[in-house]
């Protein structure tokens, strides 16, 4: 039986982890380092609730992903927690959590200083 998870390239997005398939952007073809670590960040991820995952960071790579996401405009609707797909909505439960987190830190350091 063949366990291998499939990945598709797509033309928007950073990456995606969908259970089935591992979708990330086409212009990581051509950068091998970077598409490798994307891939093995994805396939990190679970169905569950893991906010832990997402800082686990190779920060050697870190350089050279955000020079890529920086370049790539497609790829930063990857950074909100509600994307429209296909024409469903997906939510990102890590994402709103932490922007939640983000914006209630934020909020109290005003009311402070």
């Amino acid at each position: 039986m063949n366990n291998q998870i499939k990945v598709k390239y797509s033309k928007k997005g950073l990456a995606n982890y969908f259970g089935t398939h591992i979708e990330i952007n086409n212009k990581l073809k051509y950068n091998k380092p970077l598409r490798d670590y994307v891939v093995k960040h994805e396939l990190g991820h679970s169905n569950k609730f893991d906010l832990l995952h997402e800082f686990k960071i190779d920060w050697k790579i870190m350089p050279s992903l955000f020079i890529f996401v920086l370049s790539n405009p497609s790829t930063w609707r990857d950074f909100s927690p509600v994307q429209v797909r296909k024409k469903s909505i997906i939510y990102d439960l890590n994402l709103t959590i932490l922007y939640s987190f983000i914006i209630l830190l934020t909020i109290i350091l005003i009311k402070i200083l």
